[in-house]
């Protein structure tokens, strides 16, 4: 008996110690009033990116394929005209040095190719992966390049970059090489008709049934193609196991039957219908959460990102704290950084729900007021620290905005002596990586690149008056 209960206990405790982290699938953020599709497309993939750094505690899984609407027409026979047009657009930029657009339509014709596996073309894709690391590490932005070259890593093993790129280049490839070679492994089972053959990520593997060993873990695209022209596409996940995928050709030759989900329709409000569309959107993407938003414009310069978490084994939402940024999206590293802490502690403990209808968006925003008062330190979390800086003449307070005066609402301003006038708060400019660009045998090629931080000192004299400032 007392073996059995051991036995038992030491079951549970290994049951527990493996158990499965959190799944989470990103529904693509809606554009709402004033904002770009830009934006909400930029600002969504810096929360993906800084979720899937949080790797151990927290799995961010491929969102499902969703159902065209009705009056686009769909390619049968090859990838849509949206489709080439992004990538044409796309590599027509980057040859001409225009990256910052280049890099929005390559994506977007990645994006739109890899939804139909069935009919993607991989090489169009790997040199599309390329060009985008390379406009991201041009324009300063690494962290986006090193994710672009880790896809293109799992995807095609083996791929050797084109010439004409630097040798920094070709080492930011290996090291993202090396990344991928610590992550698990597993295999892909592929069965079918007789007679069809078996595509992943572009490779051939042979007649069905095919398996393919030592497959890196992450999304991946599987083609069963038929003796007729037959095609089947489907969007695996390989999570360190097997992943099984029995092809069949039930609709007409000339188009894949890929598994769809119906498009979930984010908007500024969260109507009743909502959670039976997100619970087939989460079990379709095999994930215990969604994360839904919707970025808009709040002023001029900036734009705010609403969002929720929806729970599909509850069926209820938790609403998040807005963030906002700068309308080129320059200032989102950080608030993407706070959204990512949220989400996480919201996935361990949901907390008050939220039950729809309810809106995303608010018009609400903040602004700083800063007034002369007694010797005080406020930290950016609003906490008093004048204990630990007895000498400070500010505080700072946080106050509505009137959207319609544009001015703070109930500021009085203070009267304190004026010890001195007033010195400007001087600054240092922010900085991003740099990559220095020659072209090499007409191909341009980015050179070695450097980063810094940026800061700005406070001020050290008495400040006085009222001053506002929006975020």
């Amino acid at each position: 008996m007392f073996l059995r209960i051991s036995a038992i206990v030491i079951a549970l405790t290994a049951t527990f110690a493996v158990a499965e982290k959190p799944r989470l699938v990103i529904v693509p953020f809606a554009t709402g009033e004033g904002a770009t599709d830009k934006a909400a497309t930029k600002f969504g993939a810096l929360v993906s990116d800084e979720l899937k750094t949080r790797s151990d505690a927290i799995d961010v899984v491929a969102p499902p394929v969703t159902k065209p609407a009705p009056e686009k027409a769909v390619s049968k026979k090859g990838p849509s005209a949206e489709t080439l047009s992004a990538l044409d657009s796309g590599k027509k930029a980057f040859d001409d040095l225009r990256f910052d657009e280049a890099i929005p339509a390559l994506k977007k014709g990645i994006e739109l190719m890899l939804a139909e596996p069935a009919t993607a073309d991989f090489e169009v894709i790997q040199d599309a992966l390329v060009k985008v690391a390379a406009a991201n590490f041009r324009t300063g932005e690494e962290k986006e390049a090193k994710n672009a070259l880790l896809d293109l890593a799992r995807l095609a093993p083996g791929y050797s970059l084109p010439p004409g790129y630097p040798p920094v280049f070709q080492r930011e490839f290996e090291k993202a090489q090396k990344r991928l070679d610590k992550q698990p492994r597993g295999q892909v089972v592929i069965e079918g008709p007789s007679g069809a053959t078996a595509f992943l990520d572009g490779r051939d593997l042979g007649m069905v049934p095919a398996t393919e060993e030592n497959v890196p873990s992450g999304t991946h695209y599987v083609k069963v193609e038929g003796s007729r022209g037959e095609k089947f596409g489907q969007i695996i996940e390989v999570k360190g196991t097997t992943a099984k995928v029995k092809a069949s050709f039930g609709a007409p030759p000339d188009r894949a039957p890929v598994n769809m989900v119906p498009n979930p329709n984010i908007a500024a409000s969260v109507d009743e219908g909502m959670p039976q569309r997100l619970t087939a959107y989460c079990k379709a993407a095999g994930a215990e959460f969604a994360l839904v938003g919707i970025v808009y414009r709040v002023s001029d310069t900036q734009f705010s990102a609403g969002t929720a978490l929806f729970a599909a084994k509850r069926s209820t939402f938790a609403q998040l704290s807005a963030v906002t940024f700068d309308v080129d999206v320059l200032t989102a590293n950080t608030e993407s950084f706070k959204l990512a802490d949220e989400v996480l502690k919201r996935t361990a403990s949901l907390g008050n729900p939220t039950n729809p209808p309810f809106s995303l968006v608010t018009k609400k925003t903040q602004t700083v007021a800063v007034v002369a008062k007694e010797p005080v330190k406020v930290d950016p979390n609003g906490e008093d620290l004048s204990v630990a800086a007895p000498d400070r003449k500010t505080k700072v307070v946080l106050q509505p905005k009137d959207r319609v005066l544009d001015k703070p609402a109930n500021v009085v301003d203070v009267e304190a002596p004026v010890e001195s006038p007033v010195e400007p708060v001087p600054t240092v400019k922010p900085s991003v990586p740099v990559w220095v660009w020659v072209v090499v045998g007409g191909v341009a090629a980015a050179g070695a690149g450097v980063g810094a931080y940026f800061g700005i000192r406070e001020a050290t004299r008495p400040v006085t008056g009222t001053v506002t400032a929006s975020w």
